[in-house]
């Protein structure tokens, strides 16, 4: 397979790589839990269920954004920018609740109170959690709500999707506060911000039974905008280093080098519950190694069909539980499992290229600033909305 050396809006194609395998790893945890695939269990503790693959997903958001919006942020209304944030997440969180409502539809009119139970946590009040669990679906507001009678109906990895509309809404906010201060005050206060998430888990982990508490940790937005203000802290060192115009390369290899092992020993170590805290810094620097690069190494992330899977990912974590409870439905087990997964891959390129570019492209051209387009694009970030890691939302483990 050819690789492409080329970098997207001044990023290199391993950072789009990068969010399909954390996709990936996400879709076969889940589709162990929902007896799709009979994954090893190693692999499934060894990814934390795909929790890790979530902050990774937060972490690369808050990093992309930063580079694409920094200096348009600077000199224009965030207009534009919250526009492109709308077009970019909501035509796929309806198409994939579309797919959901099959599912939905079919196990209440059937009155599967077995299945109802496992994939939705519904026991009573079924109909009212349902239309209540629809309107915070279509909000983004579902990580909200610590309940999985609310979070998990219809589609669950929609939670996470309303974790990074939180963050999109005080994106512009927390960019400006950063930007004002010096290296040494940033690096304190993102210390600051991801010492205090550990201690928010540390209390849910104390004060909570664990069905509640690993909810609360793993979902609730305040608890998570931590691992994406590191994202944008890795967004202004890139910059700074770049800024000073010498190779970066190998600075680059030794981050990604030590990065990888970190995490390699703490997902092997599991020195905390959820291990992704821990994990988070080095995500952080991992993004930021692998942006410093000026030229592949090894070439693997660089692959071509890698790359265009990494820009089908949204797609990808936002329709493979809708899809696997179809497959379910259908009759597929661990034993074929494999069949509605090819097909998932496949179908979420299409989804990409059919559906979900052109509705942003058609979102953002009607609602779009003229006003502001022109100065936009002079800066060099108005012409490109790249596409944007975020996390699929996790069933209960």
């Amino acid at each position: 397979m050819r690789a492409t050396t080329i970098q997207a809006n001044g990023i290199v194609p391993a950072l789009t790589s990068i969010r399909f395998l954390a996709a990936l790893t996400v879709v076969l945890s889940h589709y162990r839990e929902l007896e799709l695939l009979n994954t090893p269990e190693s692999f499934f503790n060894f990814v934390d269920g795909g929790r890790s693959a979530v902050s990774l997903f937060f972490v690369l958001s808050g990093f992309i954004l930063t580079y694409t919006y920094r200096d348009e942020l600077a000199t224009q209304s965030p207009h534009n920018f919250y526009v492109a944030r709308v077009a970019r997440i909501y035509p796929n969180i309806l198409f994939a609740l579309a797919i959901a409502s099959i599912t939905t539809a079919y196990l209440v009119i059937s009155h599967n109170e077995v299945l109802m139970l496992k994939w939705f946590a519904l026991k009573s009040a079924v109909n009212l959690s349902l239309v209540v669990s629809f309107v915070a679906q279509v909000l983004l507001i579902t990580a909200w709500f610590p309940f999985a009678a609310i979070n998990q109906p219809w589609n669950g990895p929609a939670s996470s999707v309303s974790c990074e509309a939180f963050f999109y809404a005080l994106f512009p906010l927390i960019l400006a506060r950063f930007v004002k201060m010096r290296a040494k005050t940033l690096v304190i206060t993102l210390i600051g911000v991801w010492i205090a998430q550990g201690l928010m888990i540390e209390f849910f982990m104390v004060a909570l039974p664990i069905s509640r508490s690993h909810f609360l940790a793993g979902t609730l937005p305040i608890c998570r905008i931590a691992e994406f203000m590191l994202g944008i802290g890795a967004a202004l060192a890139f910059q700074g280093l770049r800024a000073r115009g010498v190779s970066m390369h190998k600075r680059g290899m030794a981050l990604v080098a030590g990065s990888v092992v970190a995490l390699i020993i703490l997902a092997l170590w599991q020195p905390t519950t959820p291990v992704f805290y821990p994990q988070s810094p080095f995500f952080a620097t991992l993004i930021l190694g692998l942006a410093l690069l000026e030229r592949p190494v090894f070439g693997v992330l660089n692959q071509r069909w890698l790359v265009r899977f990494g820009e089908a990912s949204y797609a990808l974590f936002l329709i493979h539980v809708p899809i696997a409870y179809l497959a379910w439905l259908a009759g597929f087990r661990a034993n074929n499992g494999w069949i509605p997964l090819v097909f998932t891959l496949l179908f979420s390129v299409v989804v990409f290229t059919y559906f979900e570019e052109p509705m942003r492209r058609r979102i953002r051209s009607r609602f779009r600033s003229k006003a502001l387009a022109p100065a936009s694009v002079a800066a060099g970030t108005g012409a490109v909305d790249p596409s944007v890691s975020v996390g699929p939302g996790m069933t209960p483990g």
